[in-house]
């Protein structure tokens, strides 16, 4: 399938407890822009249906968040040492949005969410897709940015290998666009192919499960 990656995130976390990793959001530029955007965040719009915790490294976007009353739900952490963290609860959906590219050990931070995992926790991963189509094109023409903070890329194979060494059952991989490319010329256009061929999408869209023995 080809989704909407917020809209789908949003739809699964509804009514449901939520773990919110790397809730800052918008990485790739300055912290006093980043919470300036801070209302059309994932996370605020997470924290308006439902219970959510977030955990973010960003210490001075959080610092401003209680400060200026916008986020009382965020914590200082680092998602690769999760194990390091003061909190006990379980969670119904952990959300790892756009975020695994980021991290030097995916691994661990696999690793970490086992504690806050319930027997039917849902987790959400969203990562660009080292196979997209925009992306090649983009190549091609010597026109490819990677992101500022990004060191690694996936592909449905090796995603679903990395979370099945960790323990991790795979729901669904399916891609999806972002928001902001519902802005873009053609968009439309774009969007009926991707939905026609969804292997080509930039995003990955991946739902898993941690089953405790």
């Amino acid at each position: 399938r080809y989704l909407s990656r917020e809209k789908n995130i949003i739809e699964l976390a509804k009514t449901k407890k939520v773990f919110h990793l790397g809730c800052v959001g918008f990485p790739d530029i300055e912290t006093s822009d980043r919470v300036k955007l801070a209302k059309d965040s994932l996370h605020f719009k997470l924290t308006e249906i439902t219970e959510t915790v977030g955990i973010d490294i960003n210490s001075d976007a959080i610092k401003y968040y209680q400060e200026n009353d916008i986020f009382n739900n965020v914590v200082f952490g680092d998602v690769e040492k999760l194990r390091d963290i003061d909190i006990t609860d379980s969670f119904d959906v952990i959300v790892a949005g756009d975020i695994l590219e980021h991290l030097s050990n995916p691994g661990l931070m696999l690793e970490g969410i086992k504690r806050f995992c319930n027997k039917d926790t849902a987790i959400i991963i969203t990562t660009p897709h080292s196979f997209s189509l925009m992306n090649f094109i983009r190549f091609l023409l010597g026109k490819f940015i990677e992101g500022n903070e990004h060191v690694i890329t996936f592909n449905t194979q090796n995603i679903f290998n990395l979370l099945k060494r960790y323990g991790f059952t795979v729901i669904s991989i399916d891609t999806c666009y972002q928001k902001h490319a519902t802005t873009k010329a053609f968009f439309s256009v774009g969007k009926l192919f991707f939905k026609l061929f969804p292997k080509f999408g930039g995003t990955l869209f991946v739902v898993a499960m941690y089953k405790k023995i």
